[in-house]
């Protein structure tokens, strides 16, 4: 992952899935991160993040498998509410823990197993377990089938000892109505990032940032500098 993250902080891979044909992908990769807990009202997940000036050994990312649901059924979002409550009570209120290779002989993990691996979790306040108890069979198949492709791609994202969180749960219905500047309806309140479903990953949330920058320091009569080449002076 190192080689790829020298490239680009977030490389974002979409893959297509042998079985169901749908759409997987890696999100919010983070070189020598941690994996946290996310709490929500009733269900826990996991998510992951990056010290400026503390590192891990590991590298993290989420790995997503797209659901869109149809008639009868289209409400995604209680969908996705549904799944993080049965994993939080496989996991009995915590995020469960898996080796892939435990996951792919049907096995569930052991915090023996854990320890005499060489990936040390960043995240320990976990259960050790089978996140095939927790997920759709069909998500977890696309999961599997795209980690093995992605291998191919990043050798050794598939090895046995790579440690699975179960579950991360993006939930994009979210969406705020904005303008053009991403100002909402309240006059001076604006939104951007991945929170209100403008973007969805880090680079491109960090870039929605300068949308209502700049308006802002047009309306307080600032110069808003345009991009310019490296040692060359900027415009306004």
């Amino acid at each position: 992952m190192q080689d790829l993250c020298s490239i680009i902080y977030d490389p974002t891979f979409f893959v297509r899935t042998t079985k169901y044909d749908d759409q997987t992908r890696t999100f919010c990769t983070n070189l020598g991160g941690f994996v946290a807990l996310e709490n929500y009202q009733d269900f826990v997940c996991v998510n992951g993040h990056a010290y400026m000036d503390k590192k891990s050994d590991n590298t993290n990312f989420a790995f997503l498998s797209k659901v869109v649901l149809t008639d009868p059924v289209e409400d995604n979002q209680a969908y996705g509410e549904s799944i993080g409550r049965l994993a939080t009570l496989i996991g009995g209120g915590k995020p469960i823990l898996q080796r892939y290779g435990d996951l792919t002989r049907g096995r569930r993990s052991t915090w023996n197993r854990v320890r005499n691996s060489y990936i040390e979790p960043t995240l320990k306040n976990v259960t050790c377990g089978d996140i095939a108890m927790a997920l759709p069979e069909r998500i977890l198949t696309n999961l599997v089938d795209g980690l093995e492709q992605l291998n191919q791609v990043i050798p050794g994202v598939a090895n046995d000892e790579t440690l699975l969180y179960a579950p991360e749960i993006k939930f994009f219905a979210t969406q705020i109505e904005t303008d053009n500047n991403l100002e909402t309806a309240v006059r001076g309140l604006f939104v951007a990032g991945d929170g209100p479903g403008v973007a969805g990953n880090i680079v491109s949330a960090t870039a929605t940032a300068l949308i209502p920058s700049k308006e802002i320091m047009r309306r307080r009569g600032l110069a808003v500098p345009l991009a310019a080449k490296s040692g060359a002076p900027a415009a306004d």
